[in-house]
């Protein structure tokens, strides 16, 4: 296990980019980017016995990315029976 204050950073940039990628939607793709983001930090979190904190980051990275997808998931459905 790396020590917390190189784990603490790790945890930090994912959830910058998980933010970043939730905030900027990119056709949701950004979306998807910040979930994964966000569970990878996550599972790091748990893993460091609460040595690690970014909690709250994450549930935004999870209840954003995922309401992006949830709008991005019917739009792609509705283009591909458009062009069928």
């Amino acid at each position: 296990m790396e020590n917390t204050p190189g784990l603490q950073r790790r945890v930090d940039s994912l959830l910058k980019w998980g933010i970043v990628f939730s905030i900027l939607w990119l056709a949701g793709i950004g979306s998807l980017c910040s979930f994964v983001l966000a569970m990878k930090a996550r599972n790091m979190i748990k893993q460091s016995n609460g040595a690690v904190i970014g909690m709250g980051k994450v549930r935004w990275c999870l209840i954003v990315g995922g309401i992006g997808m949830l709008i991005w998931f019917p739009i792609v459905v509705i283009g591909i029976i458009n062009n069928l």
